[in-house]
């Protein structure tokens, strides 16, 4: 049997980045209550902004070098990573100015725990 949920929410998920930060919207934040630290990373040949999320074991284990552990704070209406670094890595690769914010399409993807923001998708 092949079952296909219907969701109630239809938000969609979405992430903000600014030149200091990344905020995702309440739906895409949702993902990460649980998580005690995350990872960012790029997929730069598919234009991607990756967001790991890591239980405490996960973290503190020690096969994750603790420089590119990042905090997420979670407020009852979105998540925010601060990292002015980070967002300079993203500005920087793939050739984008965030002076002035600019808002993207993200997935969830349930098998790596990670949140996927495509640059190719600015709402």
């Amino acid at each position: 049997m092949s079952i296909k949920w219907i969701n109630v929410n239809n938000n969609q998920l979405t992430v903000t980045l600014y030149d200091t930060n990344i905020t995702l919207n309440k739906p895409a934040s949702y993902y990460f209550e649980s998580a005690y630290k995350v990872l960012v990373g790029m997929d730069v040949e598919n234009r991607l902004v990756l967001i790991k999320h890591l239980n405490k074991e996960e973290s503190l284990r020690g096969n994750i070098d603790k420089n590119n552990l990042l905090d997420l704070k979670i407020k009852p209406s979105y998540g925010r990573i601060s990292s002015k670094k980070v967002i300079s890595e993203i500005e920087t690769t793939f050739e984008l100015d965030f002076s002035e914010h600019q808002k993207f399409h993200a997935v969830w993807d349930t098998t790596s725990k990670m949140l996927k923001i495509n640059l190719n998708e600015v709402i």
